[in-house]
């Protein structure tokens, strides 16, 4: 088991890393898509087959299909000209590194204190049923209001596409458009 945990946790954190370094932005969507199958995977290993589900219904089926649509809508070539390495990334990559070790502390001195609730069955905590209780009844507010920045975002991201495909638009009917005292020459349709 421990092989296995290990091969998908080396397997994702290297195509986690391939997906911020790769210039072709569909292949940085595909790598993302095998960083949330073994992320998914990593849900089996620990019996939490729920959240598996979710991580592969929702991170690799929507926000994937949310991604490809960004990508095509977005204009790769203009996107593809921009550099991706500056003289912040190495100020970034020391920044974000402290911030995961930061994190990999964290976590384990909480995980140290951890504990059952008084009366609870560990074999029903990751049950469907358990969540839905939880979600609904302790954490309904923090739900609604993760619904409420998603939807803002989408709403942003839908915004400022068509802006710039508006922008876009305009650039190139003043570019191609002709003077009309120029006498436009005789067409033939073949």
């Amino acid at each position: 088991m421990y092989f296995f945990f290990f091969l998908f946790a080396l397997v994702g954190i290297f195509s986690a890393i391939m997906v911020v370094t790769r210039k072709n932005v569909m292949h940085a969507a595909l790598f993302l898509l095998l960083t949330f199958a073994c992320v998914g995977a990593s849900y089996v290993l620990l019996r939490a087959e729920m959240l598996a589900a979710v991580q592969v219904l929702v991170y690799a089926g929507a926000v994937m299909v949310l991604f490809l649509f960004a990508i095509l809508l977005v204009n790769i070539p203009q996107v593809v000209r921009v550099q991706q390495w500056n003289a912040q990334t190495t100020l970034a990559v020391a920044i974000a590194g402290l911030t995961g070790l930061w994190m990999i502390i964290a976590t384990t001195q909480s995980f140290r204190k951890l504990e059952l609730p008084v009366g609870a069955n560990a074999q029903a905590l990751g049950t469907p049923r358990a969540l839905g209780q939880l979600l609904f009844s302790d954490y309904m507010l923090p739900f609604e209001i993760a619904s409420l920045v998603l939807l803002a975002a989408m709403v942003g991201a839908i915004f400022l596409a068509r802006e710039t495909a508006l922008e876009e638009e305009r650039l190139g009917s003043t570019a191609t458009s002709e003077p009309a005292d120029r006498p436009q020459p005789d067409r033939q349709l073949v």
